[in-house]
């Protein structure tokens, strides 16, 4: 192992590596293989306080054994459960996130370094699994790779039985984790009970399952470069075009994945181009979505600095949008300007017989609260003629036997 391990790191060489170490046997082994090899390397080690005295017995085991090899050992305490108690949450989901970002904090500190886990061949079989059930995408069903920019997984095509030979024949010492045996968890039950019984029936099914494997990863990798094309072209106009509401699925998923949009979202999308012009759709911390004649436009979640331009027209549309307005010149005094709003501002909108404050109709527009507070406003002077995406005042609105209106046509960025 100490000679596949020496190759695999010939091909992706670091100034440092910074190995993630549970106490299993897993990480264990690939910590004996290491000093093995005396590379420049570091281990890293979390502690979530989730099983009391065995977690803390975990990170003090871990530490032992760095400073017998003397290796420098980087640990990080959070009392996750805590966490999750003010902040919410999946569990597993977040402590990969704290576990990798601290991982990441780590790596930018040493220039050239690079992370590594002891993920192996059969993690590889039971994450396919585990999306399968789940019902993930390519990117799911395609597995974990062996090497990315910042994280190495040299073990991913060793199977756990020789990781366990080669701790038994060269004396290593591990800890075992007991929520592993806890079939509760959907990996726990796979691994313990159901996959078992399966590859008994059907011997051959790994080597199925690590073929399938290749092939979604081959496709999915195909898709990510269509992706990227995509990413650049929304990016450079703002827009989804209407043209590409019938973009594969997997396609657009991993387009919006690289707009910083989760893929929970995509039906929503996929919905929102058969809405009205005006309509939007929060996609959380990447901002907003709006239905525009052209396709659906990004928009900042901290709209502030919204254009529009301005013109003279002599009709009206059959139809108006929250982003288009038609106002009444007479009323008009320049130049008009977007600014943000006070608290206690409020404003009339067209076809409501009295005001409400500007956070109230916000609010009433489903617009979220981290937003509504830097939601712009348009004003004429001191007077504010409506908000931008959500209505006109009713001050300004236009008057239908007029022959000359103020076409104000703002665009979301």
């Amino acid at each position: 192992m100490v000679s596949i391990l020496h190759r695999f790191l010939n091909k992706h060489p670091a100034t440092h590596y910074y190995l993630a170490c549970s106490a299993g046997i897993d990480s264990m082994v690939l910590l004996h293989l290491f000093h093995q090899l005396k590379v420049p390397f570091s281990v890293v080690h979390v502690n979530y306080h989730l099983r009391g005295n065995d977690s803390k017995d975990d990170a003090q085991f871990v530490q032992a054994a760095c400073t017998v090899l003397g290796v420098r050992c980087y640990l990080k305490s959070v009392h996750l459960k805590k966490h999750l108690e003010a902040q919410g949450g999946n569990l597993q989901q977040e402590a990969r996130n704290i576990r990798y970002g601290y991982l990441e904090s780590l790596l930018k500190q040493h220039p050239n370094s690079i992370g590594v886990t002891a993920h192996h061949a059969d993690d590889q079989l039971e994450t396919f699994w585990l999306h399968l059930i789940r019902g993930s995408g390519l990117s799911g069903l395609s597995g974990m790779v062996d090497a990315s920019p910042t994280l190495l997984r040299p073990l991913l095509t060793t199977p756990r039985k020789k990781i366990e030979s080669y701790a038994h024949n060269h004396g290593i010492l591990w800890r075992e984790d007991q929520s592993n045996s806890d079939t509760r968890y959907l990996r726990n039950f796979l691994r313990i009970e159901a996959l078992p019984s399966l590859y008994q029936a059907f011997p051959q099914l790994k080597n199925e399952v690590n073929f399938l494997m290749k092939q979604f990863r081959k496709a999915h990798q195909s898709h990510q470069k269509q992706a990227e094309k995509i990413r650049k072209e929304w990016n450079a106009h703002g827009l989804i075009p209407l043209a590409h509401q019938g973009l594969d699925a997997s396609v657009f998923i991993e387009a919006l994945k690289r707009m910083e949009i989760e893929p929970r979202f995509y039906d929503r999308i996929q919905q929102l181009f058969t809405l009205a012009n005006g309509k939007q759709l929060d996609v959380g911390t990447a901002g907003r979505l709006i239905k525009t004649k052209e396709g659906i436009r990004f928009m900042k979640a901290a709209p502030i600095d919204l254009r529009f331009h301005m013109e003279t027209v002599q009709t009206l549309p059959q139809k108006f949008d929250a982003w288009t307005w038609f106002l009444n010149p007479e009323q008009i005094r320049f130049p008009l300007q977007v600014s943000s709003f006070l608290p206690h501002e409020q404003l009339r909108p067209n076809g409501l017989q009295r005001a409400k404050s500007i956070n109230a109709l916000l609010k009433g527009a489903r617009i979220p609260e981290h937003v509504r507070k830097l939601w712009p406003v348009l004003r004429c002077g001191d007077v504010i003629v409506g908000i931008p995406g959500i209505c006109i005042a009713h001050a300004f609105r236009a008057n239908p036997e007029g022959s000359r209106f103020i076409k104000v046509t703002f665009e979301p960025w």
